[in-house]
C-alpha cells in the first residue's frame, strides 16, 4: 500500500511539475507578448487629447453652419437659380456679340489692307513717271540720287544720295529749293506731254544755292526748256548773267521815248 501511494505520488509530482513547466513557459511567452503599459497609456492621451480636439472644432463650427443655414435659407427666397440662369443668357448675348464683332474687325482688317493696297499701287501708278522725269534732273546734281515721297501728305520726304537717306527737314536751305524746283519742272514736263502746257515762273527761286550748283540747275533749266516755257525773274542780274535763254528787261516810259 505504500508503494502504491509513492508511486502516484511520484506520478502526480512529475505532471505537476510538467505543468508548472508548461505554465512558466506560457508566462513567458505571455511576457514577451505583452504590450508597454507607458507607450499604450500615451497613445490612450493621445487618442482623447484627439477627441477632445475634435469635440472642440464641432462645437466651434455649429454657429458658423448655422449661420451658413440661415444664409441659405435667406438665398432661396431670392431666386438665386433664377438669377444664375440670367447671368447665363447675358454671357451668351455678350459671346454671340464678341463674335460678331470679331468678324466685322476681319472684315474691316481686310477692307483696309485692300485700300493700303490700292493706295499705294495708285500712288506707286502716279509717281512713277514723276520719277522717271526727275531723275534726270536729280543726276545733274547728285548722280545715283533718289527722291521718296511721303505717303500721306505725297510730298518729298526724303533724299537718298551717295547711299545716305536724309530727310528733306534736315537739308540745307539750298538743296531744298533744288529740289522744289527740279520736281517743278518734272511737273511741269508731265503736263506738257499731256497736251496741258503750263508755263513755270520762278521769282528768285535759286536764293540759297552756291555758284557751282546753281551752274548745274541752269543746265536742267535748258534741258526741260526745249518743250515748256520757262520765266525766270531775278534782280539778281550777276548771279544769273550765265543762265542763257533770251533776256528781257523791264524799262520805264520816258527811257523807252528817249
Amino acid at each position: 500500500m505504500p508503494q502504491t501511494d509513492e508511486a502516484e505520488l511520484a506520478s502526480q509530482f512529475a505532471a505537476a511539475d510538467e505543468k508548472r513547466g508548461q505554465a512558466e513557459t506560457d508566462l513567458k511567452d505571455a511576457q514577451s507578448a505583452a504590450p508597454d503599459i507607458a507607450a499604450a497609456k500615451a497613445a490612450l492621451t493621445r487618442a482623447q487629447s484627439i477627441e477632445d480636439a475634435a469635440r472642440n472644432r464641432i462645437g466651434e463650427l455649429r454657429p458658423a453652419i448655422a449661420a451658413l443655414n440661415e444664409r441659405i435659407r435667406n438665398a432661396a427666397g431670392d431666386a438665386v437659380e433664377e438669377r444664375l440662369q440670367e447671368t447665363a443668357d447675358k454671357l451668351e448675348a455678350a459671346e454671340a456679340r464678341l463674335a460678331r464683332i470679331a468678324r466685322e474687325v476681319k472684315v474691316l482688317e481686310r477692307l483696309q489692307a485692300a485700300l493700303e493696297g490700292a493706295r499705294l499701287e495708285a500712288r506707286d501708278r502716279y509717281f512713277e513717271p514723276v520719277a522717271g522725269e526727275l531723275r534726270p534732273l536729280l543726276h545733274l546734281l547728285w548722280p545715283d540720287a533718289e527722291l521718296n515721297w511721303a505717303d500721306d501728305t505725297l510730298l518729298p520726304q526724303s533724299l537718298i544720295r551717295n547711299g545716305q537717306e536724309e530727310t528733306v527737314d534736315i537739308l540745307s536751305g539750298g538743296t531744298q529749293e533744288q529740289i522744289a524746283l527740279l520736281v517743278r519742272l518734272a511737273f511741269a514736263r508731265l503736263l506738257s506731254k499731256d497736251g496741258r502746257h503750263a508755263p513755270v515762273i520762278l521769282d528768285d527761286a535759286l536764293v540759297f544755292t552756291d555758284d557751282d550748283r546753281i551752274e548745274r540747275m541752269f543746265d536742267a533749266l535748258h534741258r526741260q526748256a526745249g518743250d515748256l516755257q520757262i520765266i525766270v525773274l531775278s534782280c539778281r542780274q550777276r548771279a544769273f548773267r550765265d543762265l542763257g535763254g533770251k533776256a528781257l528787261s523791264i524799262a520805264s516810259a520816258a527811257t523807252h521815248e528817249a
